[in-house]
């Protein structure tokens, strides 16, 4: 069952879609990179030109942040960007924050568990060595994350300044049973069809679905 505190940041999320017609600013250029996908293909950010982006950065045994925006993300597809035409326009993107113990099928699993179809490629989620996944992330969109295990945790928690975080339900992290965690920036980033990163959010759980599809339909209209 999920808690209470998780239901209500979801639903925080789904009320906060309100329009804005103001133009994006120009943050930065995103990161070039040779990654695999979930099923196992090599996949280049070139690719992805011409597409506005939606960037995301998930760990497959999470159970706070990573399900909420998974399903944020699901349901821009389905609801937004599909009854809206934009199928082909947008395309979204997730980094694996775990790949020295996590990969393909994993990323699979967590793609399917939240009503994603893996082999539908509208959503690419990407793993490299460690050194590709720390350069990409943190050194080119500026998202930091650690590995810590339980022990760890718990022990920051019991601190001065700890963080409290909904528990979310995870199958596939119950089922795996991992002693370990990777805490990382609640961050969804937004990339125009030159790579240019053009609007970054935090607090990325809480985004609705039609704050993104605002965003990406705003950059499809300016490239037309």
């Amino acid at each position: 069952m999920i808690p209470l505190a998780a239901v209500y940041g979801f639903f925080l999320g789904e009320g906060q879609g309100t329009a804005h017609s103001t133009a994006l600013p120009v943050l930065g250029t995103a990161p070039d990179y040779s990654m695999t996908n979930q099923l196992e293909q090599q996949v280049s950010s070139k690719s992805f030109r011409g597409k506005v982006q939606i960037v995301s950065f998930l760990f497959p045994y999470c159970t706070t942040m990573c399900p909420l925006i998974a399903a944020h993300l699901a349901n821009l597809e389905s609801l937004g960007l599909d009854p809206a035409g934009l199928g082909n326009d947008v395309q979204i993107v997730s980094f694996n924050l775990d790949p020295a113990s996590t990969g393909p099928k994993e990323m699979r699993a967590f793609l399917t568990q939240y009503g994603w179809k893996p082999e539908d490629l509208r959503w690419q989620y990407l793993v490299g060595s460690a050194n590709d996944i720390h350069r990409v992330v943190t050194d080119g969109f500026g998202v930091g994350y650690e590995r810590v295990s339980d022990t760890e945790q718990g022990a920051a928690q019991t601190g001065n300044f700890a963080v409290v975080q909904p528990e979310v339900m995870n199958k596939l992290a119950d089922s795996a049973h991992v002693d370990y965690d990777i805490i990382h920036d609640d961050v969804l980033e937004i990339v125009d069809q030159q790579g240019r990163i053009r609007k970054t959010y935090d607090n990325a759980d809480t985004v609705d679905w039609r704050e993104l599809l605002s965003a990406a339909r705003s950059l499809v209209t300016e490239a037309r």
